[in-house]
């Protein structure tokens, strides 16, 4: 085998072990993330059961906290298709950032707002149903840091009107 094989060989397996390594680096992370759900911590989500296209209706997400400290809700996260459908009108109490974009898939409501000990957060969303169908995403939220997540998968049914 030449030297230039030998060479060649040596940087494929390189890049492999490399590749290999960021991979499974990537996956550990996704399951300390995925196994570190706040504790104390409940979503409650109250929207109506029949929402017609052209409705205005409210989306409510109460953060609960049932631990005797102050917790602090940071991001709201609406992965795809949870918002299909919907358009926002407004969001109280509004975020402290929000440019209604989606970066990465999601859409991120940044609100840094504290939620009393044993008590809760609630947060009102009003939106317009445009289009019929069943939407279903994840909506995550973060509390006292990036890594601790509560997540939760949501459909919500849009009829077309009789």
């Amino acid at each position: 085998m030449s030297r230039t094989t030998k060479i060649i060989i040596g940087i494929v397996i390189g890049i492999v072990v490399l590749g290999a390594s960021c991979v499974g680096g990537i996956i550990a992370l996704g399951y300390f993330v995925a196994g570190n759900t706040p504790e104390g911590i409940t979503l409650l989500f109250e929207y109506p059961d029949d929402v017609i296209v052209g409705d205005e209706f409210e989306l409510t997400i109460t953060v609960q906290n049932h631990l005797p400290q102050q917790r602090t809700l940071g991001d709201l996260d609406f992965y795809p298709n949870s918002l299909d459908g919907v358009t926002i009108k407004s969001i109280n109490p509004r975020p402290n950032s929000d440019d209604g974009t989606y970066t990465l898939g999601m859409r991120t409501m940044t609100f840094n707002r504290p939620v009393p000990p044993n008590g809760e957060l609630p947060i009102v969303i009003t939106m317009t149903a445009d289009q019929a169908g069943f939407f279903t995403g994840d909506v995550d939220i973060t509390i006292d840091g990036m890594l601790s997540i509560y997540s939760t998968t949501q459909t919500l049914v849009i009829n077309e009107p009789e």
